[in-house]
């Protein structure tokens, strides 16, 4: 062979090998979508909790997912307020607070001298009860939304959750059903924002009463308490609130909490509110005919139990531990169903949290560990009286909710003092305070972008319109006054760092230690989907998968 020959063939095997290798990175991208996309969400799971709980898990749940599947060991949160309604907006619109608009679970609404709650819209009603809820106030697209657009609306999106706000946020504008939970019956409905009526089937499933066979049961531990359960604290820890004037150890007796409360709020409380929310969801996808045609369907299914009964009983109790065991057996068949139905190469499955959870302060201090509860309302009336002596007296603090003081417009149209100068004032006073870490005045974020740190998680929080004049952020291991064991809503790790799996269509069985911004995964979705990503979406396809 000439020299000539021999440098032509090694050219052409060089370019070859970049098309070759062009092809298998973009197989995701261009291939046949998966004929469904489902995106399970589980409250106020932290990351630790996975690895705290594996040696009790089985071997078909999230062992499963994680041993056929992508696992991302790194996904966080960037920006401060984790709440569950912001938690849920940046899963699907790929982008921050200070994008998509829900700032917190509640704001306050300057012109309107209103308090706004992030999914309810005084403009609708449900078909069954009198609380009104729609995606209003989500200022972005979803992935649910350009799903329905790239396909001309002939995908479907069904969202899924105990929890409204998990359902309505969830889905975004364009769904065509959102599900949740009532509490007076203990039935799934929605709102006449998608719908004026239930479908029919959704009446048949109610009408079995599943939800009376559920809370007649006693919730008893799945395994024995005496040789099982070691990652949790005893059962009669002093750092559990539990059910209201009722006990706080197993086992629990739901038919004399239904009869007490008269209600059946209380399911969501225990596992089987979990189980409840899995058989609706698979009856959702066979009466909704998911998955069956060519056009690609979005399902998402939050699961709250994990909230609810965290907030009366901690992150380290047994009861928490047994719902997660529990849960794992729920994930398990519902795996085993999509399986059995679509066959898993042909369905998308994540599973993440909308955010994590701090330790019980209590328990956090009986550790020698910083932590404590900062009394928001105690702190305000004392702020108020400060202001009123330096300038005038009258309430100055219209209203405080989750670290943000909103100021009373028309006192400082009074007394002609400039937004600077009171931000400055409140947030130099703010932070003298036990527990708190940082006050950032709102005009900082006018004139200065942060690139890392706790400030660039406030500013990523921070929407202009919506969110607060003076942010405070408290300091690792504190709470805010909230009547529950714990609470969700820093920046730190143990409210940032949650799950994050993959499983399912040209999923690799890869581990990913790299950091994963929460926000990647609607436009991870898009890519693999080959459609637009979010409007505001600022989060990155996780091109490893």
């Amino acid at each position: 062979m000439n020299k000539k020959g021999f440098i032509f063939k090694i050219i052409l095997f060089f370019f070859l090998s970049i098309y070759i290798s062009g092809n298998v990175c973009s197989q995701n991208n261009l291939s046949k979508p998966p004929k469904l996309v489902v995106g399970i969400v589980i409250e106020e799971m932290r990351y630790e909790m996975l690895t705290r709980y594996w040696n009790s898990f089985g071997n078909d749940g999230f062992k499963r997912i994680i041993d056929n599947g992508a696992f991302c060991t790194n996904a966080q949160y960037n920006h401060l307020i984790t709440q569950n309604g912001v938690g849920q907006a940046t899963i699907v619109t790929g982008t921050y607070p200070s994008y998509h608009g829900i700032i917190s679970d509640t704001w306050y609404n300057r012109l309107t001298n209103r308090i706004i709650s992030c999914a309810v819209d005084p403009g609708v009603e449900t078909t069954v009860s009198n609380n009104s809820y729609s995606p209003v106030n989500i200022l972005s697209s979803t992935i649910g939304d350009e799903i329905k657009l790239a396909f001309n609306g002939k995908s479907k999106v069904i969202t899924v959750s105990l929890n409204p706000v998990s359902a309505v946020i969830s889905g975004g504008k364009l769904a065509n059903y959102a599900f949740w939970f009532n509490d007076n019956n203990g039935e799934w409905n929605t709102g006449n924002y998608y719908s004026d009526t239930l479908p029919g089937w959704v009446n048949e499933f109610n009408n079995k009463k599943f939800q009376d066979i559920y809370m007649g049961k006693t919730w008893s531990t799945m395994y024995s308490l005496d040789d099982n359960y070691k990652s949790s604290l005893p059962d009669n820890s002093n750092f559990e609130l539990g059910f209201t004037n009722y006990r706080h150890t197993f086992p629990y007796d739901l038919s004399y909490l239904k009869s007490r409360s008269g209600s059946y709020k209380y399911l969501k409380y225990t596992p089987f509110g979990n189980t409840y929310t899995k058989d609706f969801a698979i009856s959702a996808i066979v009466n909704e005919q998911l998955g069956k045609d060519e056009y690609p369907d979005f399902l998402s299914v939050s699961f709250s139990v994990t909230k609810y009964s965290g907030d009366i009983f901690g992150p380290r109790s047994v009861e928490i531990e047994d719902v997660f065991l529990r849960l794992d057996n729920d994930i398990a068949h519902f795996i085993d169903f999509i399986d059995n139905e679509f066959g898993l190469e042909n369905v998308l499955v994540y599973i993440t949290s909308d955010r994590g959870v701090s330790d019980v302060p209590e328990y956090l201090e009986s550790k020698k560990q910083n932590a404590g509860i900062f009394d928001g309302t105690k702190s305000i009336s004392l702020l108020n009286s400060y202001l009123s002596i330096l300038y005038k007296e009258g309430e100055w603090i219209n209203y405080y909710y989750s670290r943000q003081l909103y100021i009373n417009q028309q006192l400082l149209d009074e007394t002609g003092l400039k937004q600077e100068e009171i931000q400055n004032r409140i947030a130099n006073f703010m932070v003298q305070y036990t527990g708190v870490a940082n006050a950032l005045p709102a005009h900082s974020f006018n004139s200065t972008y942060f690139e890392s740190g706790v400030n660039q998680k406030i500013q990523n929080s921070f929407h202009q319109k919506r969110s607060g004049d003076v942010i405070i952020n408290l300091e690792p291991g504190w709470i805010e006054k909230n009547g529950t064991t714990t609470a969700s809503g820093s920046g730190y790790n143990y409210d940032t760092h949650v799950p994050l799996i993959w499983f399912g269509w040209n999923i690799p069985n890869i581990r990913i230690d790299d950091e994963i911004d929460i926000a990647d995964i609607a436009p991870t979705i898009s890519w693999m989907l080959n459609i637009n990503k979010p409007n505001t979406s600022i989060g990155k396809p996780i091109i490893k998968l």
